[in-house]
């Protein structure tokens, strides 16, 4: 075995000790590869998780990830919030993981032979499913609608294959690259699009791209020495210009590109051509005797952890909540000219309250197009949920990769919408809405005061989490692949189910929830939970021919079947 091996099998048992992972080898290595592949990009562990489509019927793609400028696209639901242009840039990522020794001439034949199936406008959502699993037509759908509306739109569309295996390092013949060429070639045809590109990860790409460390710390460089403040010793503020060419610098990532991560917590997306940044850009472009910051709103960013030397701010777990427009058309624009003295005027808060962290984002971004998600993370409610569940060992990701960052295991984070579809699902018996729309969670104001009630016991919430991700994990491990492969869109469903087969009746009620004791949720009862729900799924199927997989999973009908189903078993 080569040193190269070695050393990564060592890295994937403590990638899978840290996540606190009981999977099998390969699947660990599947999670282990996603991760190091996509590090650099603003994604969560649970997005990496529900990208993945493998299993029967899979067309040889082991993952899908689609992607709106640099933002990653969970469901058709984040679709609405964006601004479709010839500005817009759609990436969609195919990516095969492989624990094997080599890197295999057939694992590109399946996609050869799936690419033109998928790719093709015509087929329907029962057509697809004739062929392929339901998790694999769920990405597949989200795609085409992506690639629908971006080139509507104008913009741009580009397509990455990655190749991941075991294998010591990357050894291809001809053959392997003349059916590298042959995809290319066939998915061109198909997106009508130049932009298609063919990575290979064998163990020694691997382990260089998990000795990157992702950096938490960056040094921002002021024209002159910051001005800095405190206030009844609440938190420190500086206050100064930075040089157009230096705010580039801590943008840009060592891969060249923005460092979109750092926006999270601003408005969702860069707006692209519209007036008011064609104006930033016109001031970037024309240099006058008027300084940037004259013309132009400020930065303010908030931090943790400062060390000021000089000039120079070091920072830690930076967001930048106001300028997003200004910064992101300052990257896009300028280009870095040793004569040109001109600056943006920024401000750096240091806060370790977070009421008042979360009273800045939401105060610089009440005038712009917010994540509904983001703004309701400033509200007291979702900070009591972290304070209650940190309390009880787990990390309530209030701020998207706040607990990643920190190096906290991702089968104890929780994102507020996984909280939310697991009340929804388990709470009020609403698995079909929370698959739907989940978005809805958060933008319907009595649909959101529901599920986030602050008189109830955050007992009851947390175990909402937890059974859901419990059942998630016997899901995974369920050796029978036929049923795993009919119930992938039902994980939500098993969820609500589960509590009804615990206490064998219809109506579960809060403190009943509330009460449970997680450890009872064991997998006999899983299983037997499973097994209820496929009958219940092929019973409904064949009273309703109409009707397939997937939009059954989205349906009020099918859940209030389930429900039927459970007080006829349970008189």
């Amino acid at each position: 075995m080569s040193n190269n091996k070695i050393i990564l099998e060592g890295c994937i048992n403590t990638f899978a000790e840290l996540n606190e992972l009981d999977l099998n080898q390969s699947e660990v290595f599947e999670l282990f590869a996603l991760s190091q592949i996509h590090k650099s990009r603003n994604i969560t562990f649970e997005n990496i998780e529900q990208s993945i489509v493998d299993g029967s019927n899979d067309g040889g793609i082991d993952s899908v990830m689609i992607f709106i400028d640099d933002e990653y696209i969970e469901n058709l639901d984040n679709l609405e919030s964006f601004e479709f242009s010839n500005k817009t840039k759609s990436k969609f990522i195919i990516t095969q993981c492989k624990k094997e020794n080599s890197f295999k001439e057939s694992s590109l034949d399946k996609l050869i032979t799936t690419m033109p199936v998928i790719l093709d406008l015509e087929k329907n959502e029962e057509a697809l499913l004739s062929r392929f699993n339901s998790d694999l037509v769920n990405q597949v759908i989200l795609l085409t609608e992506t690639w629908k509306k971006t080139a509507i739109g104008g913009g741009q569309i580009s397509v990455d294959y990655m190749y991941a295996t075991n294998a010591p390092r990357v050894e291809i013949n001809n053959v392997y690259e003349e059916k590298v060429i042959q995809l290319k070639e066939v998915t061109k045809a198909c997106l009508s699009s130049p932009r298609i590109a063919f990575y290979n990860f064998s163990s020694a790409e691997l382990l260089s791209l998990y000795q990157k460390q992702r950096v938490n710390r960056l040094l921002l460089e002021f024209k002159d020495r910051p001005l800095s403040t405190d206030y009844n010793n609440q938190g420190i503020g500086y206050i100064g210009t930075v040089r157009l060419s230096k705010y580039k610098e801590f943008l840009t990532s060592e891969s060249g590109e923005i460092r979109d991560d750092l926006f999270e917590s601003n408005i969702r997306h860069f707006q692209g051509a519209v007036d008011v940044n064609k104006k930033i850009k016109k001031t970037i472009e024309n240099i006058t005797d008027e300084d940037f910051w004259w013309l132009n709103n400020g930065i303010t960013i908030i931090a943790e952890n400062p060390n000021e030397v000089g000039k120079q701010l070091s920072i830690e777990n930076i967001q930048i909540v106001n300028g997003l427009q200004t910064s992101y058309t300052i990257f896009n624009n300028y280009n870095s000219n040793e004569d040109d003295n001109r600056s943006v005027l920024v401000k750096v808060v240091i806060n370790n309250n977070k009421a008042t962290t979360d009273n800045i984002i939401a105060s610089t971004n009440s005038q712009n197009p917010v994540s509904a998600t983001i703004l309701r993370a400033t509200e007291p409610i979702q900070r009591n949920l972290e304070l209650f569940f940190e309390n009880k060992g787990y990390y309530y990701d209030r701020r998207k990769n706040y607990y990643k960052n920190l190096g906290k295991p991702s089968s104890k984070i929780f994102s507020i919408q996984y909280a939310a579809q697991s009340i929804e699902s388990i709470i009020y018996n609403e698995p079909h809405t929370a698959r739907a729309s989940p978005t809805s969670l958060f933008k319907k104001e009595n649909t959101y005061n529901k599920i986030f009630n602050p008189e109830k016991d955050f007992k009851g919430y947390l175990n909402c989490c937890l059974i859901n991700k419990k059942c998630h994990y016997y899901w995974s491990k369920y050796n029978n692949s036929e049923i795993k492969l009919k119930t992938a869109n039902f994980k939500l469903h098993l969820g609500c189910t589960i509590l009804k087969e615990y206490y064998q009746k219809r109506e579960v009620n809060f403190n009943e929830i509330s009460n449970l004791n997680i450890e009872e949720i064991n997998e006999e009862l899983f299983n037997k939970t499973i097994e209820f729900l496929i009958l219940v799924i092929d019973s409904y199927l064949e009273q309703n021919p109409d009707k397939n997989l997937i939009n059954i999973a989205k349906s009020k009908d099918f859940t209030e079947y389930i429900l039927n189903q459970v007080s006829i078993k349970y008189l």
